[in-house]
């Protein structure tokens, strides 16, 4: 239907326009061999002209119908979304935010506590910032993400970010309804092994500990992507980045350092 629609206003804009240019010839084709003898019956020239300014007027009507029909149209259409930032194509959607916390790791797993996946690594120079952008991201924010609750980490010196001294970062995303408690590290020659434990609150009078491990550790967009800063005893250098089962964690690569 909408196909002969667009049909029918072509052929009337084809008329319209034949119609300006010339419109005796219009006449001759369209309503001449109605007449007994089409020569002596022909319209006058202000016939012709008026005829011309009917058809300029329909044409230029027709053509204004048709661009606000246009961009009606287009105003209807769904609003591509915008093509995913640097961070995005590294850490996927939404970009993460950064715990502003020191952590040097423990080596001992907890058992209170959930073991929250880890989706990624990457390499920090915290002495000249790199990669940059890191330095950029907004920081964890949760209003019971406190060390009194049990936050893992200690605050970074004055006038310094938790990044300055990190060796590396880890990617989580978490229960939006926890925070990390502990990150537990092991350290060998060849390789760092890294886990990261969630929970909710847990204030010291223990008046929450039975709620203590309620984490999800399933995907869910409600889950708030995070990267933890590590600073590890040595340089992390060419050392494998494993989780606490031996698995390879994946290399996030900064495509700024690679070019």
């Amino acid at each position: 239907m909408e196909l002969l629609v667009w049909v029918l206003l072509a052929s009337l804009a084809v008329l319209l326009l034949w119609g300006v240019i010339a419109p005796r010839s219009l006449w001759k084709v369209a309503a001449s061999w109605s007449y007994r003898n089409p020569y002596f019956d022909e319209p006058t020239g202000s016939a012709f002209a008026l005829s011309r300014l009917i058809a300029g007027l329909g044409l230029a009507a027709l053509l204004i119908a048709g661009f606000v029909s246009w961009q009606v149209w287009l105003s209807r259409q769904p609003v591509p979304p915008p093509p995913p930032t640097q961070v995005e194509l590294m850490w996927g959607k939404p970009e993460p935010v950064v715990l502003n916390r020191v952590v040097t790791g423990v080596t001992k797993i907890p058992t209170d506590l959930v073991s929250q996946p880890v989706l990624g690594f990457q390499a920090v120079k915290g002495q000249t910032r790199q990669p940059v952008y890191l330095f950029s991201l907004k920081n964890f924010d949760l209003e019971d993400a406190t060390d009194s609750n049990g936050l893992v980490g200690h605050p970074p010196g004055p006038g310094l970010l938790a990044l300055d001294t990190a060796d590396l970062v880890v990617k989580v995303a978490g229960d939006a309804r926890c925070f990390p408690h502990q990150v537990v590290v092991r350290e060998t020659a060849t390789e760092v092994q890294v886990g990261v434990y969630y929970g909710q609150k847990k204030p010291a009078d223990g008046s929450n500990d039975d709620q203590l491990a309620s984490c999800l550790v399933t995907s869910n967009p409600q889950n708030l992507p995070t990267l933890i800063p590590i600073q590890l005893q040595e340089p992390l250098d060419k050392r494998a980045v494993v989780d606490m089962n031996g698995y390879p964690i994946f290399e996030v690569k900064d495509p700024a350092a690679a070019g």
